[in-house]
């Protein structure tokens, strides 16, 4: 079984970003966004940036670049710019870092039911006769606390599921952001384990 990655996205946590910094001339001359920019806002206290690929926002707590246009480059070019981000502003007092990744998959009708093994008929009495199943779960990936929620796509498409992961990690500094940076791609591949462990088992 296949699963979709459908969206991306990196965010880091600071205790004072500053988005008066962040306007579409100081990313391209910091060469941290190469892309064309296609629509920005620069204020004192939010920014936004968005090329045809790429996503960036920043407040005063927290920085996000999301992927817009899923393809195996892009996903390899994200943690890059993260990383040529934090690199120019490394006096930030950073706190934590999450690596973000929603996949879709297919599934049977009620295969969640008999994954996540419970109590149906008591179910049926809290609920109703009709009811969908979701599931978050907690684990630990190398120095990464991991949340993922799996949840029915409802109510338009039973024969789907969402699952949405979480690569926690709180960072003392920006050296601790880079190297989980470097981790992007193995901590997708753990998320892609993990989901073909539950549904392909």
């Amino acid at each position: 079984m296949g699963f979709l990655l459908y969206g991306t996205n990196i965010v880091i946590l600071a205790k004072n970003h500053n988005p008066s910094i962040i306007s579409k001339e100081w990313l391209e001359q910091k060469g941290v966004i190469t892309e064309k920019v296609l629509n920005f806002t620069h204020t004192p206290v939010f920014s936004l940036i968005e090329t045809e690929n790429f996503s960036l926002v920043v407040d005063p707590e927290r920085l996000q670049i999301s992927l817009k246009n899923i393809t195996p480059e892009n996903v390899g070019h994200l943690p890059m710019i993260v990383s040529r981000y934090v690199s120019h502003l490394p006096e930030t007092p950073y706190n934590a870092i999450g690596l973000n990744y929603l996949y879709e998959v297919p599934i049977q009708p009620d295969s969640l039911k008999h994954i996540f093994e419970h109590d149906e008929a008591r179910f049926k009495q809290i609920f109703s006769e009709k009811y969908h199943l979701g599931e978050i779960i907690f684990f630990n990936f190398k120095d990464f606390r991991v949340k993922v929620g799996i949840q029915p796509m409802l109510p338009d498409h039973p024969e789907k599921v969402t699952a949405d992961f979480n690569f926690h990690f709180d960072a003392k500094n920006v050296e601790d952001i880079k190297q989980k940076l470097e981790q992007y791609l193995e901590a997708k591949k753990k998320a892609e384990e993990v989901l073909g462990g539950i549904f392909n088992g």
